[in-house]
């Protein structure tokens, strides 16, 4: 029932979120440098997916500069840093979910010509992942009001899957896999920061 690739999915996860965790709370200068970074390659990736098409490149604002704007605006906030590692984990707790619900139990795929690993128990696992992780923040961090949590974490699932679709809609438009290979099980940048388009920016208006 574990293949290979997911645990490789999990050892870059926790990878990506130990450096992500550092860069956080060491100081304002790592995280700014951070994001910085996940912009640049995301946006080279984003230059190469799209073979440089100009049109396209408003999309760039919504699949890049959207949502680092809203983990720095989260960075920002008293709170900041607790939000962002909840965020974090909790968006890739749904991504592990998914991929190992869906590979395991999913036979039933919700949309195989924009993405055809997509099924619905792959959307059921993810919907439960984030939100037991909503409810972990809203008793341990008083993140969000208890009685909400479920419908929250229920909603960041939904768009954490609906930003993943965006992605691959893109990709299937021009005949990719992956937007790249920087991270071993989960391809390019984008391909790892797509859960965020939409996820980030609700957070960021929620919290504010």
């Amino acid at each position: 029932m574990v293949d290979n690739n997911f645990m490789v999915r999990i050892l870059s996860s926790i990878v990506i979120l130990l450096i992500f965790s550092f860069a956080t709370y060491f100081s304002d200068l790592s995280f700014y440098l951070l994001i910085f970074s996940i912009a640049v390659l995301s946006s080279f990736e984003w230059y190469n997916l799209t073979q440089g098409n100009r049109i396209l490149y408003i999309f760039a604002l919504l699949l890049i500069a959207l949502p680092n704007a809203s983990l720095i605006y989260l960075y920002s906030l008293p709170q900041g840093k607790y939000v962002l590692i909840w965020l974090v984990l909790t968006i890739w707790s749904i991504d592990i979910a998914a991929y190992f619900f869906g590979k395991n139990f999913g036979k039933t795929r919700i949309c195989p010509i924009i993405s055809p690993g997509k099924t619905w128990l792959g959307l059921f696992g993810a919907v439960l992942a984030g939100v037991v992780c909503t409810i972990f923040g809203s008793i341990f961090l008083s993140l969000f009001p208890i009685l909400y949590s479920p419908i929250i974490g229920f909603t960041i699932a939904i768009l954490a899957q609906l930003g993943d679709f965006t992605e691959s809609l893109i990709k299937r438009i021009y005949n990719v896999k992956d937007s790249g290979g920087i991270i071993p099980g989960h391809g390019g940048v984008l391909d790892r920061m797509d859960s965020f388009i939409f996820t980030a920016p609700l957070i960021a208006i929620y919290i504010s």
